[in-house]
């Protein structure tokens, strides 16, 4: 068994202290982004992570601590990174199959212009819910929908807003998210605690942009399609 008695001798670090590690970390890839123009992130990762261990030494902790640190938060965010894994199956499986132009040949057939906006945030909240992820709900409904905005002359911009809205209220309470489901497996609360204290805000923000789609969509855009 490990000898962990010293961990309560430790003292925690002040605010200036623990934010050297991010602050340098974020320079570092700031410097590789904007200066080398190298857009993967790996390499300042790992020096963020090399600072952040130096920072545990000199307050008192021993490398096995840091190195058991360090696997408690992969084994943490391995639920996350399989989400990630079958977002990305999803959207080439659905690519691929067919789903995405099936889903904007209906949503052209069914859907009214004046009421395709409020829908489209409806129907992404739904299957970002039920997939948990919301890159998965645009990369595959969000994909077709813009297809149907384009269809029906409705500018990007307010097509790619409605499914975005949408997107991210159902990845936020969705139990499947990756997000939803690191967040108090890091703070040490359950999933469902986590989703009920979100409620407040996120309810509220759902109804407003509802309503302002809804609105949108009755006053900005005729029968027919396109803006007045």
């Amino acid at each position: 068994m490990n000898d962990r008695s010293h961990i309560s001798d430790v003292k925690k670090p002040g605010l200036a202290l623990a934010l050297i590690p991010v602050v340098l970390t974020l320079l570092v890839l700031g410097v590789q982004l904007f200066y080398f123009g190298d857009f993967t992130p790996h390499i300042p990762l790992a020096i963020g992570l090399a600072i952040t261990g130096l920072v545990g030494i000199r307050l008192g902790l021993k490398w096995k601590d840091i190195e058991e640190g360090v696997f408690h938060v992969i084994h943490v965010s391995l639920p996350s990174v399989s989400v990630l894994i079958c977002v990305g199956m999803i959207i080439g499986v659905w690519i691929a199959s067919g789903t995405v132009p099936t889903l904007i040949y209906y949503g052209l057939t069914l859907l009214s212009p004046q009421i395709f906006l409020a829908a489209a945030m409806v129907l992404c909240s739904v299957v970002s819910v039920s997939l948990g992820t919301s890159w998965g709900t645009v990369g595959t409904v969000g994909l077709a929908l813009m297809g149907i905005g384009a269809g029906f002359d409705i500018p990007v911009y307010w097509t790619a807003g409605a499914v975005v809205s949408g997107a991210f209220f159902g990845d936020k309470v969705s139990p499947l998210s990756d997000t939803t489901n690191l967040a108090p497996a890091v703070t040490g609360t359950d999933v469902f605690s986590h989703i009920k204290n979100m409620m407040p805000t996120t309810i509220p923000a759902m109804l407003i942009a509802f309503t302002i789609y809804l609105v949108a969509g009755f006053t900005l855009i005729d029968g027919e399609g396109g803006f007045i």
